[in-house]
């Protein structure tokens, strides 16, 4: 069954349960990020702000609970968010050092949920933070973009799309060439800034 067919299942049918996960993603100064999360279901409504350095390392981390199945569950969970502080958001092992910091049965799941998804979001908007200092003066096609991609540590190997074994080194070295390109464009522009 492809996806229309099995969704159409459910024509007819009352819904028993949504959840909806929302992360927004703010550049700051000085390089920082701040990463705001929001869950929302038939019985949670919960947020979650980190705020991370410049090496995307959490600075600070808070939550809140607006509605939650029991009153027990607000206290302790949110005050181990503490705990967090200096983990590499983008370091292979990330959340698995949340796992170990906060054991689970110390914490929520649906917080567990919330960073999950957080640091998720977090992989996918720094990388097109990196690409926004290049807006105007490199343009790769689609490919080449990939193929930069499959050289970076924090990229190779996570996915699919991101296979080491898709590598082409045709289309990664126009890609090279035309990086190189635009940083020396990007140098020109930073000399004519500075009066040189």
């Amino acid at each position: 069954m492809d996806y229309e067919a099995i969704k159409g299942l459910a024509k007819h049918h009352k819904q028993v349960f949504g959840r909806i996960v929302k992360c927004e993603m703010y550049k700051l100064e000085e390089g920082k990020m701040l990463a705001i999360s929001r869950m929302h279901d038939d019985y949670h409504d919960m947020n979650l702000a980190i705020l991370l350095d410049d090496k995307y390392r959490i600075e600070e981390i808070g939550g809140k609970m607006d509605r939650i199945p029991y009153p027990c569950c607000e206290k302790k969970p949110l005050e181990m968010l503490g705990a967090l502080k200096g983990i590499g958001v983008l370091e292979r092992g990330g959340l698995k050092k949340v796992k170990d910091v906060i054991p689970r049965n110390m914490g929520c799941t649906h917080v567990y949920e919330m960073i999950e998804s957080t640091f998720r979001a977090i992989f996918v908007g720094s990388y097109s933070i990196y690409g926004q200092k290049w807006e105007g003066v490199l343009a790769l096609e689609l490919e080449e973009n990939r193929q930069l991609g499959l050289q970076s540590p924090v990229l190779a190997n996570t996915c699919y799309a991101f296979n080491l074994e898709s590598v082409d080194e045709e289309v990664l070295a126009r890609a090279r060439r035309k990086v190189e390109e635009a940083r020396k464009k990007m140098a020109a522009i930073e000399a004519v800034k500075r009066g040189e």
